[in-house]
């Protein structure tokens, strides 16, 4: 008899399009080059939040094991697959159950050409599920002539020529300007560590480069982490936009399952 064909699993999928597992960008020296200035408290590398006081390099080694999965061993660093199902299913969730009460979140993303549609979909998931999805044509100007665009309720930064890769907490602080109050704010990099020091939760996508906001979750503030890699092909992130109609069509069946006694 032929053998049977193992199906492939999620964590098996976002291994080989490189969303997760063994990086292909970052080495084990880069990112604990990226964990000394976190403890240094460089502002490039915090990503908007302030110092982090009495910060030890052990701790932030332990931070990133826990969230991505990853010790330190090899040359090469990586993110658990089974972390980043994980954390982006806890995204999901989150996301959902904020706007299942009809809270007001902003989605944001400064890897657009990579998380663009990833945000789409949790942003429309949320609207979709009573949640007030904050949505405005464009910002004022900041920085070199730049703007916040919004797309299909997803703010990225725009020269208004392209849609631009942005780290800054430029675009993070004009984001904050224009948007009413917050019950949540879905976002990356810059947008994630401005709105977090703001005191606003925070869902974020975040790679290993970006592990200051590990480190936040660690710590135990308002931040829910999914990690991964954030410079791969928009078709690359194909499983996660599956788990997002997945986690909200399991969500929306246990809301509507009668409660004992009712």
């Amino acid at each position: 008899m032929p053998r049977a064909v193992k199906a492939r699993t999620r964590r098996d999928r976002l291994k080989e399009a490189q969303v997760a597992g063994r990086s292909n960008r970052f080495g084990r020296e880069e990112v604990r080059g990226v964990m000394r200035r976190v403890v240094e408290g460089n502002p490039r590398a915090l990503l908007g939040l302030a110092p982090f006081e009495t910060l030890s390099t052990e701790q932030v080694e332990a931070a990133v094991q826990h969230v991505y999965g990853w010790s330190g061993d090899g040359a090469r660093a990586r993110i658990d697959p089974d972390r980043a199902v994980e954390g982006f299913t806890l995204a999901c969730e989150r996301v959902l159950e904020v706007a299942r009460a009809g809270g007001r979140i902003a989605f944001a993303t400064g890897r657009p050409a990579a998380l663009l549609e990833v945000y789409r979909a949790l942003a429309a998931a949320a609207a979709d599920a009573g949640g007030k999805v904050l949505e405005r044509v464009e910002s004022g100007i900041f920085g070199a002539g730049r703007r916040l665009w919004w797309v299909d309720g997803v703010a990225v930064v725009s020269d208004q020529v392209s849609l631009l890769a942005d780290d800054g907490v430029r675009a993070a602080e004009e984001l904050l300007f224009v948007a009413e109050p917050l019950e949540l704010v879905v976002a990356d990099r810059g947008f994630a560590g401005v709105s977090l020091a703001a005191g606003l939760e925070v869902v974020t996508l975040a790679d290993l480069d970006a592990l200051a906001l590990a480190v936040a979750s660690w710590l135990g503030m308002a931040v829910r982490v999914a990690p991964l890699d954030d410079h791969r092909p928009p078709a690359c992130y194909e499983s996660l936009l599956d788990l997002v109609d997945e986690v909200a069509a399991r969500t929306d069946e246990h809301q509507r399952e009668p409660r004992p006694g009712l």
